[in-house]
């Protein structure tokens, strides 16, 4: 029982109680890594810009004007972004491999298509099947890592650390 006539009440029976400034476990640690968070956040940033750049890229060789099919579409570069940056920072390796693969050939089109543009002048059809090409793949590409995503989501969930108390 505690003593109330003393000037501060005490425990005498109960030493190892939270409640006792000698025996109470330190704070936690902060656990709130800001740096990695926003490593997250920029590395996504990164990769839905360079899949809008290429879809810029491909769209700037259409001899027809479709100014609305790349800003309608920037939801799904979106995903991309993320799922890419999710895939690479959890180390996915196998997961973003498809899409990886797929955004290699992506950009390696996207080269002989500026290499096609400085040779040539006006309508052509080689670059025309380079940017419909490139259009297809980089779809295939962001369902791809998308899919990865929801894959190693699904069979290694994020988890919250554990409590330390």
């Amino acid at each position: 029982m505690a003593d109330f006539t003393a000037a501060a009440p005490v425990e005498t029976q109960k030493s190892e109680v939270v409640h006792d400034r000698d025996t109470r476990p330190d704070a936690p640690a902060d656990r709130r890594d800001y740096g990695r968070l926003l490593l997250h956040i920029a590395v996504g940033v990164a990769c839905t810009a360079a899949f809008g750049a290429l879809a810029f890229q491909a769209r700037a060789s259409w001899t027809e004007v479709r100014d609305w099919v790349v800003p309608v579409t920037i939801p799904f570069y979106a995903l991309g972004g993320i799922s890419l940056a999710y895939l690479l920072l959890r180390r996915a390796w196998l997961e973003a491999s498809v899409g990886l693969t797929l955004l290699f050939f992506i950009v390696a089109l996207t080269a002989f298509d500026l290499w096609r543009a400085a040779l040539t002048t006006g309508p052509d059809g080689l670059r025309d099947s380079f940017s419909i090409t490139i259009g297809i793949l980089l779809g295939f590409c962001i369902a791809a890592l998308a899919a990865g995503m929801a894959w190693v989501e699904a069979r290694r969930p994020s988890r919250p650390p554990a409590p330390e108390l």
